[in-house]
């Protein structure tokens, strides 16, 4: 059973990313089957979707660039749930993230793959209240589309995901709070994943 991580930030390694890793390690521990990868979009090539259409007839999209390299991963039936992390840019997510989102409308179009997989969101923002909320509601948004089963960041904290923040001196190494809800919904994500799994 896999988890799937995506980091929608231009840049390579940073923030999203470190928040990212804290996260999937918290769903690593959770159950001995679990395995996670976590994709960067940062220097992948992913342009907005032109809604041609063409992907309602099969998976796979005419533009030449990296989401093809994606749809393997993406389709694969063992991938139980997927976690979006994106900073936070003007109140929302990053154009990236958005791109991504509306490349993965051919998963609907075609056997509504993302249905039923467990989806979790991580916003970074350069200010403890920069817009992290509505920004993971947006997400939520996209994966309500795909027919997939949202979660919160869990208890004891449980509000709509993991909230971090960046603009401290040190960076998200020094948000414990925002790390905390990060590791919670790695582990809620886990915990609803593996149940459905095991559920007859």
């Amino acid at each position: 059973m896999k988890i799937v991580g995506i980091c929608c930030s231009p840049r390579k390694g940073q923030t999203t990313f470190q928040a990212m890793q804290v996260c999937l390690e918290a769903a690593l521990t959770q159950d001995g089957t679990i395995t996670t990868q976590l994709i960067e979009l940062a220097g992948l090539d992913i342009r907005p979707c032109h809604a041609c259409g063409e992907c309602k007839n099969r998976l796979a999209c005419p533009i030449e660039d990296d989401v093809a390299s994606l749809v393997p991963i993406l389709s694969d039936p063992d991938v139980a749930a997927m976690i979006i992390g994106t900073p936070v840019y003007f109140g929302t997510m990053t154009a990236q993230c958005k791109a991504f989102i509306d490349r993965c409308v051919m998963f609907r179009r075609n056997g509504w793959l993302f249905r039923n997989r467990v989806g979790g969101v991580l916003a970074v923002g350069g200010v403890r209240n920069g817009g992290q909320e509505l920004t993971i509601q947006a997400v939520q948004a996209a994966m309500l589309c795909h027919d997939m089963i949202c979660v919160s960041d869990g208890q004891p904290t449980a509000h709509f995901g993991a909230t971090v923040f960046s603009g401290a001196e040190g960076g998200v190494e020094r948000d414990d709070f925002g790390l905390q809800t990060a590791r919670h919904l790695g582990r809620r994500v886990a915990q609803l994943a593996t149940a459905i799994r095991r559920s007859p």
